[in-house]
């Protein structure tokens, strides 16, 4: 069986970032690394129904806070535009790739992110998995093709209202993210208390700000980060990759997936797998079925079979 998980952190640039680490099966220092990245309103615990089956499958799972989430990983410029987090998650990528391949899984905005990581192509990563996010150099062009797709984004232009967003957010015990929570997963109701420990990372200081700022950054699309990010999203990613959407995500319509994913994108290829009935927190939905796939597609990213990687 696996070790229990403990808390360590990572030291990137001037930041710190806490993660949540799972030991491999048998306890390997050169296991490869599944690297996982989660979203709003969300923090690291998003992937406890995860973790334990990719280390009993024989990797190192680690799952930090993301950059913002936390006082100690707020930079000092702040810079939450999509090319400057991406900087601090490759250079994660980087350090952790030192002992063994990286295996990088993204949920919400970790997969926006960890979509130009993957892309930026660096050394050491072995796989790409997307959770309930399409392809992020291509978000613009499939918006623009198919302008409905983004009309469950209302609460973006919300977040763009500096004061009043910040309270509507936290008021009434966060109520708004209880709200977001039903909406996209609308088939589906977390278990009592789940939201308690993503409530108090939204209330640590700086990160409520933190947050909104990822989604505020959105809105300058003219600027020479945004221009980069779209440029580094938009380079093939040429590790092997897998997608994964909910039929009923309240977020993301099945629709953007198959408009947005094209094989041409993915040399080393690209699965995409549509989880029936659940939304956008399909990975916690239905852990089970979201867990052999990707146990699946990292083993076969890593040249092994499930037994083998655990042997």
């Amino acid at each position: 069986m696996t070790g229990a998980a403990r808390e360590i952190s990572f030291d990137v640039g001037a930041l710190t970032l806490s993660a949540i680490e799972h030991a491999p099966k048998g306890g390997a220092v050169d296991a490869p690394v599944a690297l996982c990245l989660h979203g709003f309103p969300d923090n690291n615990h998003s992937f406890d129904r995860m973790a334990p089956a990719l280390a009993d499958a024989g990797f190192r799972v680690v799952a930090p806070l993301m950059p913002g989430y936390e006082p100690s990983s707020q930079p000092a410029n702040g810079d939450y535009t999509v090319a400057g987090l991406a900087d601090v998650l490759g250079d994660l990528v980087r350090q952790l790739a030192i002992s063994g391949p990286v295996h990088l899984i993204g949920h919400d905005w970790g997969a926006v992110i960890g979509h130009v990581v993957a892309a930026d192509r660096p050394a050491g990563l072995a796989s790409w998995t997307a959770i309930a996010i399409p392809p992020t150099g291509r978000l613009i062009a499939t918006a623009a093709g198919a302008p409905w797709l983004v009309l469950p984004f209302w609460y973006i232009g919300v977040f763009q209202a500096r004061g009043v967003a910040d309270w509507l957010l936290s008021r009434a015990d966060w109520q708004f993210v209880d709200l977001l929570w039903r909406r996209w997963s609308p088939k589906w109701t977390p278990p009592e208390g789940m939201l308690d420990s993503v409530k108090a990372t939204l209330s640590q200081p700086g990160v409520r700000t933190a947050a909104l700022a990822y989604y505020r950054q959105l809105a300058s699309p003219f600027t020479g980060r945004f221009k980069e990010a779209v440029r580094r999203g938009s380079r093939r990613i040429k590790v092997p990759s897998l997608v994964l959407a909910g039929s009923r995500d309240g977020c993301f319509a099945v629709d953007a997936f198959r408009r947005a994913i094209r094989a041409e994108d993915y040399p080393a290829g690209v699965s995409l797998e549509i989880i029936e009935d659940t939304g956008h927190f399909l990975h916690l939905e239905r852990p089970e079925q979201v867990n052999a796939l990707i146990v699946d597609h990292l083993c076969r990213a890593a040249g092994l079979s499930p037994s083998q990687a655990v042997a």
